[in-house]
């Protein structure tokens, strides 16, 4: 499988018709516009995602797409970063790298994980949502998470939350409260 950008095509469906339109829209500099339009760019932070799902009305998964046609590893691995960005080798794009099997923690397993799962659409909540849905505070979500019976995703330095999760635990809860 070969992964691509899909923002492009995002952003025409929701009547964007250039970088410069999205460039307005998430108030960015022209250059990142340019590179997310054209889905050559060498990091995207958590942050960068996060605004497009807002303006596009979708999750994480709906900004990656992939090609069915299988694609040769590649011997020598792309240097990496920690953090809430993606780093990958100069020149080389996201997509490449994804398509090469990039599985250092610098852009984070859940990402490619959450691209590579076409059929798992589901929807991933922030601690903060899961917080306020449950009436918890967010030590008690991250006391959860550490103690294994939340499970959560890494996605940059945010921990995430499946929807199919989240209900598991939260139906899980109420049966010891009976």
């Amino acid at each position: 499988m070969k992964a691509k950008i899909r923002i492009a095509e995002l952003a025409r469906q929701h009547n964007f018709k250039n970088a410069y339109a999205l460039q307005n829209a998430l108030k960015c500099s022209p250059t990142m516009a340019a590179r997310l339009w054209s889905g050559e760019f060498k990091q995207i932070g958590i942050e960068t995602m996060e605004k497009l799902c807002d303006l596009f009305k979708c999750s994480y998964n709906d900004l990656f797409g992939y090609d069915v046609a299988p694609v040769a590893p590649v011997a020598d691995k792309p240097k990496q970063k920690s953090g809430g960005s993606w780093h990958g080798k100069p020149g080389g794009s996201l997509a490449e790298t994804l398509a090469e099997g990039n599985s250092g923690k610098g852009f984070n397993n859940s990402i490619l994980e959450i691209v590579q799962s076409s059929s798992d659409n589901e929807t991933l909540l922030s601690t903060e949502q899961v917080a306020e849905r449950l009436g918890l505070k967010l030590s008690s979500i991250r006391e959860h998470y550490n103690n294994g019976k939340l499970p959560f995703v890494k996605v940059g330095k945010k921990n995430k939350v499946r929807e199919s999760d989240f209900i598991a635990f939260r139906d899980s809860r109420n049966l010891k409260k009976k």
